[in-house]
């Protein structure tokens, strides 16, 4: 993939070059802007209120899973009761089946549901990043076609898992700060968490 960029950047620079002009390159942290969109704060706290009430589902068939088993436990022991004649004993065997049966039920219904939930929060957060990103994009693009901009590459970032073929970008070339401008984002924002970091 870094490959299919760097080719893409030099393709981009011959071609440039060929007309004789210089390509217009910018960089820009997309990390920084998702971190700081007005988007991402409110979906947080989206996120947590769902992930709260997901806990609270999950708690519930735990408890009832946590019955059932208790129920089946309670059985077996009454089957293994050295006093209960055979006719007793074969009805309190047919009744532990059927709390094992229950009890299996529980645990598999909590099990399955515990996935959908975790698949349900995932996709929540998918479709949330890609939104805002898609807002980014377009604030992006725009950017660079009034600025007639060639190229906008995006610098290395953690989080995100982008690939980038950015290893040097001079500071003029960044255009973070104005992308944030039309986003609505105070540049002195990006500022706050280095200045934290360095408190003791």
């Amino acid at each position: 993939m870094r490959h299919n960029l760097l080719t893409l950047l030099a393709a981009a620079c011959l071609s440039g070059a060929a007309l004789g002009e210089t390509p217009a390159i910018a960089v820009v942290d997309l990390e920084e802007l998702v971190r700081l969109h007005p988007n991402t704060a409110s979906d947080k706290k989206l996120l947590e209120q769902t992930l709260k009430e997901f806990t609270s589902q999950k708690e519930q068939l735990q408890t009832r899973f946590e019955a059932a088993r208790k129920t089946f436990e309670e059985a077996v022991r009454e089957v293994q009761n050295p006093a209960l004649s055979e006719k007793a004993k074969k009805k309190a065997e047919d009744e532990a089946l059927k709390r094992r049966t229950a009890a299996l039920n529980a645990e598999r219904e909590m099990s399955e549901r515990v996935r959908a939930l975790q698949r349900q929060l995932t996709e929540q957060e998918v479709r949330m990043l890609k939104r805002t990103a898609s807002e980014i994009e377009d604030a992006i693009a725009g950017y660079a076609r009034a600025k007639k901009i060639d190229l906008v590459l995006q610098l290395p970032g953690e989080k995100l898992g982008a690939v980038s073929g950015v290893l040097y970008a001079a500071p003029p070339l960044n255009i973070t700060t104005n992308i944030m401008t039309l986003l609505g984002i105070r540049p002195e924002a990006a500022e706050k968490p280095s200045a934290e970091a360095g408190k003791p």
